[in-house]
């Protein structure tokens, strides 16, 4: 994966993220990723009780079914889990 020369994070720098510090982080990077394909940032949903009992998923990117994505974002409905 390319790397952008004016975001870089460290391994520690992660690991040093809180729950929702984290899970914003990964919404963050969605969005950018879909604001680079030209797609719409609203198809990326995180929020509300960190530790709800919601089967782990984070955050979901729900794009319609059959959009073309991959990379960071593998597929149009995805749930990831921090």
């Amino acid at each position: 994966m390319p790397q952008h020369p004016f975001f870089e994070i460290s391994p520690d720098q992660i690991a040093a993220l809180g729950d929702e510090d984290l899970r914003v982080l990964i919404a963050v990077l969605c969005e950018a990723d879909l604001r680079q394909r030209g797609l719409p940032t609203s198809a990326v949903l995180y929020g509300g009780n960190q530790t709800a009992a919601d089967g782990g998923i984070d955050v979901e990117v729900e794009l319609p079914a059959g959009t073309a994505i991959a990379g960071f974002i593998p597929r149009p409905a995805t749930g990831f889990q921090s």
